[in-house]
């Protein structure tokens, strides 16, 4: 009678054989995953594109600066302003101006009181010095050589020595620079210029990698971490 009655009930019959396997359903990630993806989507969107402030930047009279180029001022590629200063005969070879005239200046000793404010010669500083926070001695002229005062020589060659200028548009800068007492040339190695005027720069700051590369690093881990989950469900 039970046979006759699934045969004549179709509903019975079907409910009769043992249930077909199913995929499983995906079970939905959990609201704080998607709050996390959204939040960081929108700061990535929102947040200021940081940009590295460090610049590289050579001089007009490139890298090489003797009593034989008679120069008078040097525009910064890319243009910064410019680092005013002196090179030509009897062997006078200097960095930034006098003060007053507003021009690009270099950190010097001042050892001397000039016609036109205290001269010195040149300041070096060590990797990790702050240039531009008032705490780094006189800026103006900065002498290499000069050949009526024996107190603003620099009588021995100065290799690999740390310079802060500023230039004429207020852009702090730090250069790497060697002396050439007998030749009585002066070489840039390199230098760097705050790209910002006003703001300070840290001598051996040669740039810094902008930040938004990491924070898209990390949203594409969450992303990530984020599929294996699903696929982990759906398996």
């Amino acid at each position: 009678m039970l046979d006759a009655s699934i045969r004549s009930n179709p509903l019975m019959k079907l409910n009769s054989k043992s249930p077909s396997k199913r995929p499983a359903s995906l079970q939905p990630l959990p609201l704080a995953v998607y709050l996390t993806g959204a939040v960081g989507s929108t700061f990535l969107v929102s947040a200021p594109q940081a940009e590295a402030a460090v610049t590289s930047v050579t001089f007009g009279f490139g890298l090489v600066y003797s009593a034989a180029d008679g120069s008078s001022q040097f525009q910064t590629t890319p243009d910064f302003g410019r680092l005013y200063g002196y090179a030509g005969g009897p062997g006078f070879v200097k960095l930034g101006n006098d003060t007053f005239l507003s021009r690009g200046s270099v950190y010097h000793q001042a050892q001397y009181q000039g016609f036109f404010g205290a001269k010195g010669t040149p300041s070096f500083f060590a990797s990790g010095t702050v240039i531009g926070n008032g705490s780094n001695g006189a800026l103006g002229p900065s002498y290499f050589s000069n050949p009526y005062y024996s107190s603003v020589n620099l009588p021995t060659d100065q290799l690999n020595k740390n310079i802060g200028f500023k230039t004429s548009t207020n852009n702090w800068g730090w250069a790497n620079v060697s002396w050439n007492a007998t030749a009585k040339a002066l070489t840039i190695n390199s230098a760097y210029v705050e790209s910002v005027a006003g703001n300070t720069i840290t001598v051996g700051d040669i740039g810094a990698v902008p930040e938004p590369s990491r924070a898209l690093l990390a949203l594409a881990g969450l992303g990530a971490a984020a599929l294996r989950r699903r696929r982990k469900q759906a398996a």
